[in-house]
């Protein structure tokens, strides 16, 4: 049994755009793509949230757990960040950092609520 299998919260969506391209000058964002993850969400502590800039603390912040690692915003390529649906809601990825150990190996992804459009 997995770590992600003790703690397992559900299955999320995960909408990844690919990395764009330029034509002509213009640029083109990627495809996007839907993968199903399993995941444990979890609340984050108060060291956590005074990571992000002063005008991003009073956005809703989770850790998001997985077997499978999430992407976040690449400025070199300009690949997006990836789009995670919790409860009808729209996520992004913020920061993801790798943990290994012996049978332990998962991605912990600091995730934020979207603001709405």
């Amino acid at each position: 049994m997995t770590l992600i299998d003790r703690f397992l919260t559900g299955q999320y969506t995960v909408t990844r755009t690919r990395k764009g391209t330029y034509i002509k000058g213009f640029y083109q964002a990627g495809l996007q793509e839907t993968i199903q993850v399993r995941g444990s969400l979890q609340p984050t502590n108060g060291r956590e949230l005074k990571l992000p800039e002063e005008g991003n603390r009073l956005k809703q912040y989770y850790k998001f757990f997985t077997d499978a690692p999430i992407v976040v915003i690449n400025t070199r390529t300009l690949a997006d960040s990836d789009r995670i649906e919790i409860n009808g809601e729209s996520y992004r990825a913020m920061s993801s950092l790798r943990w290994q150990n012996v049978d332990l190996e998962h991605y912990v992804t600091i995730v934020w609520r979207q603001p709405e459009q």
